[in-house]
């Protein structure tokens, strides 16, 4: 299988014992954050439900909103990365850097599991 840009990936230092490790904690990952996004609607159903029209209740009804969007959005991200991790285990690719291919790191990806590149690309890209 090829990364996105068409560099074949190297072999990973990953066994199969730090694969099932890291399914077992993206799993875990993926029930909490779900869990922690449909609490942040049931949430907001409640706070929205409660809201009262004095002026003061309306501006702390609508900051409680707006951090629990917050929440709700960093957690969908985050949930995202995670199934996308979950993907690459299935299909081979997990350890692989997405930018240039090369292994991203069994420290790295084992305490970042959702991590789709090496350090270098990562760095790479947040300077530009």
């Amino acid at each position: 299988m090829t990364t996105m840009n068409s560099t074949p990936p190297r072999e990973s230092p990953l066994g199969p014992q730090d694969l099932e490790e890291a399914a077992a904690v993206l799993s875990d990952l993926r029930d909490r954050l779900r869990a922690e996004i449909a609490d942040a609607r049931k949430t907001e159903s409640a706070v929205r439900g409660d809201c009262v029209l004095d002026a003061a209740d309306a501006g702390a009804t609508t900051l409680a909103i707006e951090e629990l969007h917050t929440r709700a959005d960093t957690a969908a991200a985050l949930l995202e990365r995670t199934l996308a991790a979950l993907t690459r285990i299935q299909d081979g690719t997990f350890g692989s850097c997405a930018s240039c291919g090369a292994p991203i790191g069994r420290e790295r990806v084992l305490a970042v599991p959702h991590a789709e590149r090496c350090v270098a690309c990562t760095e790479r890209q947040s300077r530009a």
